[in-house]
């Protein structure tokens, strides 16, 4: 049964990033992060604050914010790209290809933001953040089912 949660810990929509109008995340985030859509926005918050109660946490409103716009669209992607459900595509290439991975959507990210000032598509950075995830997650298989790269020939 669901538990009401602390109003101590939910923070209003428009609270996010100071002007409460359209977030970072269109397309890739999906409604909690749309500024336009208070509602679905606030229900977001309130059940983060729920999940994390649950959890033991007393959620700050820093928290709530980085579960809600961060890690909700990553978990959306996740739910929503067609990946194997259990982790199968994942785990193909091991954790060190996971982290390989994570390194070139980093290095892309950093290309667009850093080097030309580009900061509206935030989906390499929730790939990037997805890619980490299965790296801590996937801590037994370090080459997955590629198995060892053989060594050089000479």
């Amino acid at each position: 049964m669901a538990r009401e949660p602390n109003p101590e810990h939910i923070v209003e929509a428009r609270d996010l990033g100071g002007n409460g109008g359209p977030s970072y995340m269109s397309g890739v985030g999906g409604p909690w992060t749309n500024g336009g859509n208070d509602h679905l926005v606030k229900q977001a918050r309130d059940y983060a604050v729920e999940f994390m109660e649950g959890c033991g946490l007393s959620p700050t409103p820093d928290a709530i914010d980085q579960l809600v716009r961060v890690f909700l669209p990553c978990l959306k992607i996740m739910c929503e790209r067609g990946y194997e459900p259990d982790g199968g595509t994942w785990r193909e290439s091991g954790r060190l290809g996971a982290l390989s991975d994570a390194r070139k959507k980093f290095m892309r990210l950093w290309n667009q933001a850093w080097k030309h000032g580009r900061h509206d598509d935030k989906d390499h950075a929730f790939d990037c953040i997805n890619f980490l995830g299965f790296y801590v997650r996937h801590d037994v298989d370090r080459w997955g089912e590629w198995g060892e790269p053989a060594p050089p020939t000479n």
